[in-house]
């Protein structure tokens, strides 16, 4: 459908999608606000928002209003009500189906530069009286709408618009605004989360504190108040008392006077104080004079007081409700009584003491600040009320719709405001004291924190869009740089410009350079290769003349030759071993740089295709990695380098771990793997359990691997103080004029197997090896399409004592502690500390040892990682110099990241005076573990 030079298209699924989102958009703005605040704080607006990008504005606008509604039923300032109501509806008019920047200038512009003002003039109306008040609020209502924008626009970003197509050509953006506005935006939004959060637990601590100290206060108002109605009462019961103890008439005119004297002396809160007989009329009275004008004023007589009346009826003492005061005054007044009675018990009189309502300022004047007291009698009239209020006595007290069940938020009422309210019935009258507190007073409180975090708020907004910019920028000129070179690269000139090189650069991005780079080294080199070999065929033909010519005699030089090629080769042999150990420490270095790479983009929410390579890439170094360990591992056999490490072993536990590792992929296979341990093999052997857990475990890879049905099983016995382990398997087997090639270095039964089943034919190599290292034997048979049996025997004593103890579970890193982190290769260190950075960890990194040791002469470590070959001054040594002359010798820790893996290169280490040793490259759940394992030692 058209209608003037907008188009909509109706369907049902367009239909339920606007259905979820009003739902959901007014559900957001029903909910309350987290905090109290005169500007409005709701969470509805971005699904209106997504609403007026994603459809057109005939539905989007009816959304966009139902939405807003729940806001218009809720309390609030009327300009940001509307505000927050036209801000999707003027995106959708101006912004539907248009480019990413002019959403952002329609809706940031509209909203900051058209309403903010408005807003500001509405607050600074109704809430001139607090500045802090007056912005907040306004912030509040902004950071709303702001936020409405920003997560509108990035859900419809993320549903519906990266793949929405449209009649214009493609959109293209600046990797500078795209990042920097996503920057700014996700900082913006998780920044507001805390805040918000942060406020509202803050006023919540806040209006907890008030409610406390309000419901101690009530009560302490209502003993305070009882003890001192109690103390005036026993005062008139007291001189009631004395009265009806005199005998005579000058007795009792004598004691009347002295009395009355003596009770108004004590008791300065009351004003006046009369006795009557039983007919009513007022004989006596304090001040004297208060009688001569009660008489003046024709009012001689108090029959008609219930205060009178009720005493004489009851001969109880009698509390009254609050009234006006007649004959001896005019001031609001309680009136306290007491019977007068004969020798016989009948009352012949009272004593009354009209108690003055400003007796109660002493209690409230102990109040702090802003709360205020409210005394009620039974019949709901006030005794007292505090100035705040502005409460007159003898005036109804307000009265809730809610009671007797009101919160402790009550309004409408006295001044038309909000107030929190605790109520106590007192336990000496029929009365009621209330407690009261303005909440305004609690927003203004609260406003003055609320604007340092909306101000805060305002400033992580900035940082994060400079944040983007920066990561735009370095992410951004390489690949430009990179691209102006892949323009200008001619491949028949070897001598063209170079790649440009940054000091600080991007790891992939370098490496995409790196490899562009090598590809053009490639590529010159071939044009090279097929020059030279074009000059070299053209020598051979003069060189193959001249060879025919003279055949005997090259045949003997050339015998001569490989006889001296021979004896270099024997030569190569005895070097290459030496030649690996040493490589050792260069293939680990680029090595431990790829798997944290990987470690470290793996820890994040990566999308799913660069998570897939990621992880192939880490799976790919560490198979890579496997491999070297095997060749170091067959070059330490046969350089001799392969120590032994004898030492007490529950061997049921080590067996039982290596079937289990291979478990999972025979189950995959259809059958299990089966481990048989005789009854006389002892619990505790004394054995090297490293090199016979990788001896089991190369032969169960290899059982695993060649079996794909039937069964493999694990046999074990001990005799005669040697152990027997049989790995017996129902594979493909091994021909017999093939046995005697399985053993041997690189070396496979057939090429074909390699091809089909993969291997680098060194397991069963370095398993002989280790076999016969530990002065034992390694055999095998195995018959063609039946399956094979690998079986060694290896002395193993008993030892004794009991069990050991199984590791405890893993420790936890302790929290604050500080690292420092020596490291020259910059790839190794950055890895490293974006591991520590990962746990909030605070690292300092040096580049060589003496730098570390000025390091920890300045500042307080619990950890260093020490690298062991850095310029000016190596690991070892800045160890030991920590250890004699640091600020914390004793007690800090030392560890060692090396690529030096060797036994010898460990006990170096240690002999130095660190504390652990890592070899290269470094997972982050091992350094963890060596971390809390160490500071766990202290």
């Amino acid at each position: 459908m058209k209608i003037g030079s907008i188009s909509f298209s109706f369907s049902w699924s367009s239909a339920l999608q606007a259905l979820v989102v009003c739902a959901l958009g007014a559900g957001l703005n029903a909910l309350e606000p987290p905090f109290d605040s005169s500007g409005i704080a709701t969470f509805g607006v971005g699904a209106a928002v997504y609403a007026s990008l994603r459809f057109s504005p005939f539905l989007s606008v009816p959304i966009a209003l139902i939405i807003s509604l729940p806001m218009w039923l809720s309390e609030g300032s009327i300009v940001g009500k509307e505000s927050l109501t036209l801000l999707p509806i003027v995106l959708s008019f101006f912004g539907y189906d248009k480019s990413l920047r002019q959403v952002i200038k329609v809706g940031a512009g509209f909203w900051s530069i058209v309403f903010l003002p408005v807003l500001l003039l509405e607050h600074s109306l109704y809430d001139s009286d607090n500045v802090n008040m007056l912005f907040s609020g306004v912030l509040v209502t902004w950071v709303s709408g702001v936020f409405g924008l920003v997560t509108g626009h990035f859900a419809y970003l993320a549903i519906y618009g990266l793949k929405r197509q449209t009649s214009n050509k493609s959109e293209r953006i600046s990797l500078h605004f795209l990042l920097g506005y996503f920057f700014a935006g996700c900082f913006f939004v998780a920044s507001m989360a805390v805040i918000y959060l942060s406020v509202s637990l803050f006023q919540h601590q806040q209006e907890q504190q008030i409610h406390s100290y309000m419901k101690q206060r009530v009560k302490v108002l209502e003993f305070q108040l009882s003890n001192f109605m109690r103390h005036h009462q026993n005062a008139i019961i007291s001189t009631a008392q004395v009265l009806s103890n005199a005998v005579s008439e000058n007795s009792v005119e004598r004691t009347t006077a002295a009395n009355l004297q003596i009770v108004a002396s004590h008791n300065p809160e009351f004003l006046t104080f009369l006795v009557a007989n039983e007919s009513g009329d007022i004989t006596h009275a304090y001040p004297p004079s208060m009688l001569e004008k009660a008489r003046k004023n024709g009012l001689p007589n108090v029959s008609y007081r219930p205060y009178f009346y009720e005493v004489m009826q009851s001969g109880a003492p009698f509390l009254s409700n609050v009234f006006q005061g007649r004959g001896f005054g005019n001031d609001p007044i309680v009136a306290l009584s007491a019977p007068i009675l004969d020798s016989n018990g009948v009352p012949r009189g009272i004593v009354e003491g009209s108690l003055s309502l400003k007796s109660f300022n002493a209690i409230d004047d102990l109040s702090l600040g802003g709360f205020s007291m409210l005394i009620e009698d039974q019949k709901g009239e006030v005794i007292y009320a505090s100035d705040a209020l502005a409460m007159q006595p003898l005036t109804k007290a307000p009265f809730y719709s809610c009671e007797p069940k009101c919160g402790v938020e009550v309004n409408g009422k006295t001044q038309g405001k909000t107030w929190l309210r605790f109520t106590e019935n007192l336990s000496f009258a029929n009365w009621k004291v209330s407690y009261y507190f303005d909440k305004r007073l609690l927003q203004a409180l609260m406003s003055s924190y609320l604007l340092k975090d909306l101000l805060l708020l305002l400033a992580l907004s900035a940082f994060g869009t400079f944040t983007g910019y920066v990561v735009a920028k370095m992410v951004g000129a390489p690949i430009r740089r990179l691209i102006r070179y892949i323009a200008d690269f001619e491949p028949n000139q070897k001598n063209g410009n170079k790649a440009p090189q940054r000091a600080l650069h991007i790891q992939e991005l370098s490496s995409l350079s790196d490899e562009f780079t090598s590809l053009e080294t490639r590529l010159l080199g071939a044009f090279d290769e097929l020059k030279k070999a074009r000059e070299i065929e053209q020598e051979l033909n003069k060189e193959l003349n001249v060879l025919n010519q003279s055949l005997e005699q090259r045949i003997e030089e050339k015998t001569e030759h490989l006889a001296l090629a021979l004896k270099e080769a024997e030569a190569a042999n005895v070097a290459k071993t030496q030649f690996l150990a040493n490589m050792s420490h260069e293939i680990r270095t680029p090595m431990n740089g790829i798997i944290g790479s990987c470690d470290l983009m793996l820890d994040n929410a990566l999308p799913e295709h660069i998570a897939a390579r990621a992880k192939t890439i880490s799976r790919s170094a560490t198979n890579l990695l496997i491999i070297l360990d095997s060749i170091l591992d067959w070059s330490k056999i046969e350089s001799g380098k392969m120590p032994c490490d004898i030492q007490r072993c529950d061997i049921r536990e080590l067996l039982q771990a290596s079937c289990e590792l291979y478990r999972y992929t025979a189950q995959i296979k259809g059958y299990d793997i089966a481990l048989n341990i005789s009854n006389n093999v002892p619990e505790i052997l004394n054995i090297d359990a490293g090199k016979i857990a990788q001896v089991v475990n190369n032969l169960l890879s290899n059982a695993t691997k060649f079996t794909n049905d039937g069964e493999v099983s694990v046999n074990v016995s001990y005799a005669h103080q040697g152990l027997k382990v049989s790995v017996i398997d129902t594979g493909i087997g091994i021909a017999s004029d093939k046995l005697h090639l399985i053993f041997e270095k690189f070396e496979q039964a057939d090429a074909s197997t390699t091809r089909h089943f993969g291997g680098t034919g060194l397991g069963l190599a370095i398993s002989k090896g280790l076999i016969e290292l530990l002065g034992g034997e390694l055999y095998v048979e195995s018959e063609l399409g039946k399956g094979t049996t690998f079986t060694f025997h290896i002395p193993a004593t008993v030892s004794q004592g009991d069990i050991p103890e199984r590791r405890s579970a893993l420790l936890s890193l302790p929290r604050n502690i500080r690292v420092l982190l020596a490291e020259d290769n910059d790839i190794n260190a950055d890895i490293v500390m974006e591991m520590l950075k990962s746990e909030n960890i605070k690292c300092l990194r040096t580049k060589n040892g003496q730098d570390a040791v000025n390091a920890e002469k300045k500042h307080d470590f619990d950890v260093v990682l020490m690298d062991c070959q850095m310029p000016i001054m190596d690991g070892h040594t800045a160890s030991s110099l920590i250890r004699k002359e640091g600020r914390n010798k004793d007690d800090i820790k030392i560890i060692a990241l090396t690529a030096n893996a060797f036994i010898e290169d460990k006990n170096a280490c240690l002999a130095a005076g660190m504390n652990a040793h890592l070899s290269k490259p470094i997972r982050k759940q091992v350094l963890f573990d060596c971390i809390a394992r160490e500071l766990a030692s202290v």
